[in-house]
This record gives structure tokens, C-alpha cells and sequence, in this order.
């Protein structure tokens, strides 16, 4: 199927224009922090809800290209489900342009595959973007913030600069093992930071920001998680 999402690219001169992403492929990746002690937190903040530790870092997932959406509201199937805020690089058209997202997964599902419980939920991304050509000088110092809202409660959850997690050349390597040499189409999750309080949360709302201190600007996006009903079976 063809899955074509509205971006409005934010240029650093303050003008901007839209563009139709077209989707070919969708890559989750994981286990990606440059500093490998704060990986092992990670590994472990989800090992106490059940999920094995993965046989090598960084890890890499397909996923179908449907997955992806910049919707306000996403559904899911069971209440044990959360996001994690990350950077997304999309390639279309010979540029790559980043945006700030959430790899949203089923921690139920995870226990029994990675795989399987991420590809359950939607990847969520800003409906706003930047050249990464206009960021990549100082990457480093962009922030990545999440606050969630659970029974009405907003509390800070994860932050972190992206200088905490591998670089998108980084993974240039890795996708080229894996016979993706051309990445027109691609859109890319880099991995999650760790929260701040050591503890995954199953939030009613996420609002994740992608802040740049040096050229002074934010992408934000804001998202509400709502459970299907039970069915009959």
C-alpha cells in the first residue's frame, strides 16, 4: 500500500513550505545510546516488565509502512502500552529532513516479541519538520523532551539531548548490511532515551518536543492514547 503524510518543512530563515512524504519502509531502532552504561538502564527498566535483553545493540526493526502517522489521537488494544520520545529522519527526494516522534509499543505484546508488540502501535511523528542540513553543525545540543499526562497528572518523562544516542550516519553501516542502500522513502526511528524516573509509564497523553538552543526553535506534537473495547470472543 502507498502511505503519502503532509510535513510543513520549517527552514531555519523562518519560511517554510509542505511536502507529501511518501513512505516506502519504516525502521524502529533500538539499543541505540552512545554511552553503553545508560543502554544497560534501559535493557533493565524494561526487563522488570518481562522483556528479554536483545542478543546485540543496536538492534534494527521493519516495520509495514501504514505505521506511521502525526495523528492527535491513536487506539490501542490493551492498557499496557507507552510511547518513547526519539528522532525520526525521513528521506524523500534526495533530501533528509528530521522531526521529532514517539515509537509508541504494546508492553504486553513486547514480553513475547519486540518485533511484533511495536509493529501493534503506531509510530507517531510531528506533522512539522527541519532539514537536517540546517541542524546537523551542532546536533548535539538539541533536546528531546517528554511529558505525560496520566489521571490528569502531567509530570516530566524523558530528557535528554540526541548527543546521548547514536548519530543518523551511524547507522549508514546498518543499513547497508541489511541491503538498504537507497534511502529515498525511508523513514527512520532512532532509538529512546531513558526516563527520568527509571520506570515506563502508561500515559493517557504523550507531548513530545525536539528544542534547538542554537537557531532557537521547537517541534512539538502532542498525542492521546484511547483503548479499544473489549470484543466478543
Amino acid at each position: 500500500m502507498e502511505n503519502v503524510l503532509l510535513l510543513r518543512v520549517q527552514y531555519k530563515d523562518g519560511t517554510s513550505d509542505e511536502i507529501g512524504m511518501v513512505v516506502r519502509y519504516i525502521f524502529n531502532g533500538g539499543y541505540a545510546g552512545r554511552n553503553q552504561e545508560s543502554v544497560r538502564e534501559h535493557i533493565e527498566e524494561l526487563a522488570k516488565i518481562g522483556v528479554p535483553a536483545p542478543t546485540t545493540t543496536p538492534t534494527l526493526y521493519p516495520l509495514a509502512n501504514y505505521n506511521l502517522t502525526s495523528s492527535a489521537e491513536i487506539q490501542v488494544q490493551n492498557e499496557e502500552t507507552s510511547g518513547e520520545i526519539e528522532y525520526a529522519m525521513l528521506w524523500q527526494s534526495g533530501k533528509a529532513y528530521v522531526t521529532v516522534a514517539s515509537d509508541h509499543t504494546d508492553r504486553e505484546l513486547e514480553n513475547y516479541s519486540v518485533a511484533k508488540s511495536k509493529q501493534a502501535c503506531p509510530d507517531i511523528i510531528a506533522p512539522n519538520a527541519w532539514l537536517y542540513d540546517e541542524v546537523k553543525d551542532h546536533w548535539d545540543d538539541i533536546q528531546l523532551r517528554c511529558w505525560v499526562t496520566k489521571n490528569g497528572e502531567r509530570v516530566l518523562y524523558q530528557d535528554a539531548t540526541v548527543g546521548a544516542m547514536m548519530r543518523p550516519e551511524d547507522w549508514l553501516p546498518i543499513f547497508d548490511r541489511i541491503g538498504i542502500g537507497n534511502l529515498n522513502n525511508c523513514v527512520f526511528f532512532s532509538g529512546t532515551i531513558n526516563t527520568v524516573g527509571k520506570m515506563l509509564i502508561f500515559a493517557d497523553e504523550y507531548e513530545i518536543e525536539m528544542f534547538d538552543p542554537i537557531l532557537k526553535r521547537s517541534l512539538t506534537h502532542r498525542y492521546s492514547v484511547s483503548v479499544l473495547k473489549e470484543g466478543i470472543k
